[in-house]
């Protein structure tokens, strides 16, 4: 009597198990991109992207060693790119940098510079930091692998002592129009 209400038991949780596999997707289709913003827009972020950003990373990448090629290719878009809102060690009208690699992980990074828009509107770290900040990260179309070349050279400075801003990368570089970014 005993074994057959163990095994009464035993099928009734895999019957369980296996429909809410069913119902949750287990093994099912991948989320489209379209369905992962709904789901952000509604506030409801995984794990991974409350800690790692919202955007096209979607996993910790492999990091190696500091690649200098990749560093310095990085060092000159920063200075086109991001020296406009951006100083290693001093507040412009975004937040210094030189540390952001041991603040954030490389995802994190990565996506906020891919997907900056999202994440000033829809991430709960974003949304402070524009609140912080009273403006929008401006969108710079930035690929992949620019990403990874910023990222190269954030990872290069980030253990470096900080510098006069007349040596901040970019020096001079004017701010944007105080309403250009915040209008988005």
């Amino acid at each position: 009597m005993k074994v057959l209400r163990s095994s009464s038991t035993i099928l009734a949780l895999l019957l369980l198990i296996s429909i809410n596999a069913a119902l949750n997707g287990c093994g099912g289709k991948e989320e489209t991109l379209t369905e992962r913003e709904a789901r952000w827009v509604e506030g409801r972020l995984t794990s991974f992207e409350y800690e790692h950003g919202i955007g096209p990373v979607t996993e910790e990448p492999e990091l190696g060693p500091i690649d200098p090629a990749m560093a310095e290719k990085g060092k000159e878009l920063f200075i086109q790119k991001c020296a406009t809102c951006h100083y290693l060690d001093i507040k412009k009208t975004g937040p210094p940098l030189r540390d952001v690699t041991k603040r954030r992980s490389a995802a994190y990074v990565l996506n906020q510079v891919q997907n900056p828009e999202k994440m000033g509107k829809l991430h709960p770290d974003g949304k402070k930091l524009v609140a912080q900040y009273m403006q929008y990260m401006t969108i710079q179309g930035i690929t992949p692998e620019i990403a990874r070349q910023l990222l190269e050279f954030l990872r290069s400075v980030a253990d470096q002592p900080p510098v006069p801003a007349e040596q901040q990368p970019g020096f001079g570089t004017p701010p944007p129009p105080p309403d250009s970014a915040a209008a988005k």
